[in-house]
């Protein structure tokens, strides 16, 4: 009998060793998924071999690359500590410097490539710089890495960064097209080039190139959240907030996802929510303008504009000519029941030729409730907009169409509806293709009916009309009339020909 039951004991141990796999496996296993960019699962591989060899070079460094992904610069400080220094590989003191960057420790990271000539320790050196503040030595180091040896990708990829930082989308936009053309296969230059593209306003794109990079690396999570705020920016709160959710379970840093969240719940009208997820997270959300900007907003709904308008102030002692603090602090003060405070933070606009109707409608409101001498000469000027702010706004909207900046055209045409009585066909039309090339093809067809009612014979507006409905699974028969209308009015024009094609063929 005590045999069998040894016998089952071995075979049961067997069973179980089978399950198990030896550290060798995992450790090449291990090397498989981080090659796959499949940073999570090899990062479990490698904590259980680390437990059975705890100082095993070949998995330490790993290891420590595997942390470098996932942007945890402690895991990779200790892991790069442990291991001898014979075993060190050739570009050690990079992923100590990429670790110490991680942790926000500039001077630790310039400690560590000290005497690293390469373009990846000028990199370094250069993010650095900008941890604590200084452009101009950032600005330095990358133009030295752009002459010294070794892979350049990262280092094009993190300049673009500080040029689009600077407003300067076109230098961030050539930035990264060389590191993609040093290497296609760069996560950095992949990352800036959706960021760019949001810069640009060609929001679609960006969605797709987040896609696509995570895709390439599965759970990236600046990718998820990359997303989740243009899916925000575009109003699709829905759809962002699955992402947000994916983004939760990645394990987003905290004040990543509390901001998109708080976004959400801002979005959806949730007023306490979001000013809870605000205050809970104050701390990592600190160096984020845009978090104390709708602080305050937030705020202000919920009958509390004095505390708004104490958040903005900074704001706007920092950056007088930043507009939607402005705004904001105007809207706190009106609440406030302090129509000359609002006046006071208005009157600037007046007297700036760009000045939006919005605004001025917003300053007459406040100049009437203040009785100001000047409040019916502002409401006079508030009323309709001057043919030069329409001219200006409507040629603004047509060149950011003509560029593909989709976010500025949407945004510049919604200011020409706002102002005027919405009905003009050629505005509505256009709007509704930019919003159709963002993917958000209900609220395109939505535009574009309206632009039919004001022009119903108007081949452009059919053939938008006809296949936006299409594309949403609407009322087919109407589609393909209105495709063949347009055709037969338009015969030379390829895209309705070849939008008509499509639908018949579907």
């Amino acid at each position: 009998m005590r045999s069998t039951v040894w016998l089952a004991g071995a075979a049961l141990a067997l069973v179980l060793g089978g399950c198990s796999p030896d550290p060798d496996t995992l450790l090449a296993r291990a090397r498989q998924e981080f090659a796959a960019n499949d940073y999570k699962a090899a990062q479990l591989d490698l904590a259980t071999v680390l437990q059975a060899r705890s100082n095993d070079p070949a998995a330490l460094e790993l290891h420590a690359r595997t942390a470098l992904a996932l942007g945890d610069g402690e895991t990779a400080r200790a892991s790069l500590a442990k291991l001898p220094a014979a075993k060190r590989p050739k570009d050690h003191a990079l992923l100590l410097g990429e670790a110490a960057l991680l942790r926000r420790d500039d001077k630790a990271a310039e400690q560590a490539v000290a005497g690293n000539q390469s373009a990846e320790g000028w990199r370094v050196r250069g993010m650095a710089a900008l941890l604590r503040g200084d452009d101009a030595g950032a600005e330095t180091a990358f133009a030295r890495g752009e002459a010294a040896p070794g892979p350049q990708a990262r280092l094009l990829a993190d300049h673009a960064r500080l040029k689009l930082h600077k407003g300067d989308a076109a230098g961030a936009q050539e930035l990264v097209a060389r590191a993609l053309k040093v290497d296609d296969k760069s996560l950095d230059a992949r990352l800036m080039e959706a960021r760019v593209a949001v810069a640009q306003g060609d929001l679609g794109r960006a969605i797709g190139l987040y896609d696509a990079v995570r895709k390439a690396w599965p759970g990236n999570l600046a990718a998820l959240t990359g997303k989740a705020a243009v899916l925000g920016d575009l109003g699709r709160t829905e759809e962002m907030k699955a992402v947000i959710a994916q983004a939760d379970k990645a394990g987003v840093a905290a004040g990543d996802l509390a901001w998109l969240q708080a976004r959400a719940a801002a979005a959806d009208g949730d007023w306490k929510g979001a000013r809870e997820l605000l205050q809970a997270n104050e701390q990592v959300l600190a160096d984020r303008p845009e978090a104390a900007l709708l602080h305050a907003q937030v705020l202000t709904k919920l009958g509390q504009p004095e505390q708004a308008r104490a958040r903005l102030q900074p704001l706007l002692t920092k950056d007088p000519a930043n507009l939607p603090a402005r705004r904001a602090m105007a809207e706190a003060a009106l609440a406030a029941r302090d129509p000359v405070g609002a006046v006071e933070v208005l009157r600037p606009l007046a007297a700036m030729p760009t000045a939006s109707t919005a605004d001025l409608r917003l300053l007459a409101e406040a100049a009437r409730q203040a009785k100001t001498p000047d409040a019916a000469a502002l409401a006079a000027r508030a009323r309709f907009p001057t043919p030069q702010e329409l001219a200006r706004t409507l040629a603004d909207a047509d060149a950011a169409l003509k560029a593909r900046n989709w976010g500025n055209a949407i945004a510049a045409y919604e200011r020409i509806l706002a102002v005027t009585d919405g009905t003009n066909p050629l505005v509505l039309n256009n709007i509704a293709y930019a919003q159709d090339q963002v993917g958000n093809k209900q609220v395109a067809l939505g535009y574009a009916e309206r632009a039919l009612r004001q022009a119903p014979q108007n081949a452009s507006v059919m053939d938008t009309v006809g296949w936006l409905l299409a594309q949403t699974g609407g009322d087919r028969a109407r589609a393909l009339n209105l495709l063949r209308s347009a055709s037969a009015k338009a015969p030379e024009n390829a895209t309705i020909r070849g939008h008509l094609q499509a639908v018949e063929r579907g």
